[in-house]
């Protein structure tokens, strides 16, 4: 019998995705299963090379894991990110776990709610890399070595990262010691791609975007691409920047006579990334407009009141105009809307042609309700229920936040992309959809 290559349990009380997630020579690739009723998961799946470094998602959450053809892991997943690996290479899955865990950017998010001190964030991240290190000493080479560069790549990526905030939040100069970080970054190591630091090298160091004197965004893109294919040796670290401007470009919203006139451009080098080229058009498929004003919402997710009790979207439509605000407690400028919101609320008080609500996208439970008693949000507060929740943002071709959407009595869009509670018009303009019904 063929050992399974991944296998494991979570601790959950409903069939939920998890998402192997992995990088090879700069192509990225995702394998998806559901868990059984019991939250156990199997996945069986042909490796493009003898092992490989995964990202193992549960929902949003992402831990690490070594594969290697013949051999099999198992992790057994808390739902609180513990996790108890058995199996083979026990020495590779502790490490790249801690590895994940440890630099993963969302430990370093600042709360809009709380002060950014830059300390507290360095604390945690040597508390984080130490305990990566120690694990380190128990891989064999020549795995340790990579995994040593690696870790080194990615302390510094957050590092990078954390000057840059306390630069922005409190005006800090961390230039010299930023420079001095950016000129050791190889652009043509692995590392370099694989924990994202390559992008510092491209934006700050290196001369490829600042040459040139491009005419449109498609002859700059054509200047970018070859510039790169240029200057680079290692053909997955262009991949990885190919991909980052195609991304870029899309996002643009051209029409598709611009789409065609941009691959034609750098067609010399998407023509030896194919991959590369395919997932650029999904992201061009993902930003397309995917419901109008006037059309009916696509899917109707389940969302959680504070106390626990679900319903539909649907189960609130239909009495009277619906304002939503979809929002996260992570999310700055999602939070900056609040008293705007509490203002608008407050001015419509007792008029029953419109209702507001707000959902939220955190994943974080806690972190909601926690959010939720400190501002003492006074109209309808629910968050997404996290499959259905994705379901519905994917149908909408909502790729950010904050979200408001303005819904009639009919159940059909006044508004998919609502004005903000901070604009100053909203009221004028709320008022008018109520007095269309």
């Amino acid at each position: 019998m063929v050992p399974r290559l991944l296998k494991g349990k979570i601790n959950v009380s409903e069939p939920t995705e998890v998402a192997v997630v992995y990088d090879y020579d700069g192509d990225n690739y995702v394998q998806t299963v559901k868990t059984a009723a019991d939250g156990s998961f199997v996945f069986d799946f042909d490796l493009p090379a003898e092992a490989v470094d995964v990202l193992v998602y549960v929902e949003s959450e992402p831990f690490g894991a070594y594969l290697k053809r013949g051999e099999t892991t198992v992790m057994d997943i808390d739902k609180g990110g513990d996790v108890a690996f058995s199996g083979d290479n026990l020495a590779e899955n502790k490490f790249l776990n801690a590895y994940t865990r440890g630099f993963y950017p969302m430990q370093y998010k600042p709360s809009p709610d709380l002060p950014f001190v830059l300390s507290d964030y360095l604390d945690r991240l040597e508390k984080n890399a130490g305990e990566a290190r120690r694990l380190l000493a128990s891989v064999k080479e020549p795995r340790k070595s990579r995994y040593s560069r690696m870790t080194d790549a990615y302390y510094n990526e957050v590092l990078l990262r954390l000057l840059g905030m306390d630069s922005s939040y409190s005006k800090t100069d961390h230039k010299a010691q930023m420079d001095s970080i950016i000129a050791t970054i190889d652009p043509n190591a692995d590392e370099s791609r694989l924990t994202g630091i390559i992008n510092y090298w491209y934006n700050l160091r290196s001369d490829i975007h600042r040459k040139g004197n491009a005419a449109s965004i498609i002859d700059y893109m054509k200047d970018q691409f070859a510039g790169i294919d240029s200057v680079l040796t290692n053909e997955g670290n262009k991949k990885s920047l190919w991909m980052t401007l195609g991304s870029m470009f899309m996002m643009y919203s051209p029409s598709e006579n611009d789409v065609q006139d941009f691959f034609a451009a750098v067609e010399p080098q998407l023509s030896r990334a194919p991959m590369v080229k395919e997932r650029i058009m999904e992201v061009y498929e993902s930003m397309k407009p995917k419901v109008s004003n006037g059309d009916v919402v696509p899917t109707d997710p389940v969302i959680i009141s504070p106390d626990g009790s679900k319903c539909h979207l649907s189960d609130l439509l239909g009495e009277s105009v619906v304002y939503i605000d979809i929002w996260a407690t992570w999310c700055g400028p999602c939070c900056r809307e609040i008293p705007y919101m509490e203002k608008v609320v407050e001015q419509f008080k007792g008029n029953e042609g419109i209702t507001f609500i707000s959902i939220s996208r955190d994943d974080s439970r806690q972190a909601w309700l926690k959010k939720l008693d400190r501002d003492k949000m006074e109209w309808p507060q629910y968050i997404f229920d996290k499959s259905s929740g994705d379901e519905f943002m994917n149908a909408m071709g909502i790729m950010g936040i904050p979200r408001f959407l303005l819904i009639g009595k009919d159940r059909k869009f006044i508004s998919v992309d609502a004005e903000r509670p901070s604009n100053e018009k909203i009221a004028e303009i709320l008022n008018a959809a109520i007095g269309k019904e």
